[in-house]
């Protein structure tokens, strides 16, 4: 199960509106100082998710919960946003390559040709997971409620208090 922590935006009826940050992987990376990935990471900010979770619990705006989906879900929809497009453009380059050759073409029928299977895979992909978006198994769950933050001025550091 792949978790995130996010905030209660409003609660309807059996529905939960929630917003969550997006977040890179590079923060838990030893080479993150280093690497070019890491450093673009720190410098743009993340970007706010709206998620909809289906849950019967009465919670506040600001309640903080743990949401989470299953790692059959988000490689299913990797794949299907990443292979489909990819075998769209291996299929049209091998076709752009048969009409080059059948009609003594340059290279430019087959730039097309994978271009234009490239597009038809995005569309071919875009339409399936419009079409699978309600499918409950792919949609995150509620995991259970962490409850509000402690304000700033409330906290107490007791470390520096105890420490001599």
């Amino acid at each position: 199960m792949i978790t995130a922590v996010a905030t209660v935006v409003r609660a309807e009826k059996g529905e939960l509106l929630l917003s969550c940050r997006q977040q890179s992987s590079c923060g838990s990376c030893a080479s993150q100082s280093s690497c070019g990935t890491g450093i673009v990471s720190k410098a743009l900010p993340g970007r706010d998710l709206s998620v909809s979770v289906a849950s019967d619990k009465k919670l506040s705006p600001g309640t903080q919960v743990e949401i989470g989906l299953t790692e059959r879900s988000v490689l299913g929809s990797a794949m299907l946003v990443y292979l489909v497009p990819l075998f769209g453009l291996i299929a049209g380059t091998a076709l752009g390559q048969f009409f080059a050759t059948l009609i003594g073409a340059g290279e430019g029928i087959i730039i097309l040709c994978a271009l234009l299977f490239a597009a038809a895979g995005l569309f071919l992909a875009r339409s399936i997971a419009r079409k699978r978006e309600n499918e409950s198994h792919l949609k995150p769950v509620l995991l259970r409620v962490l409850g509000t933050p402690i304000e700033a001025g409330l906290a107490i550091n007791a470390a520096s208090e105890d420490s001599d």
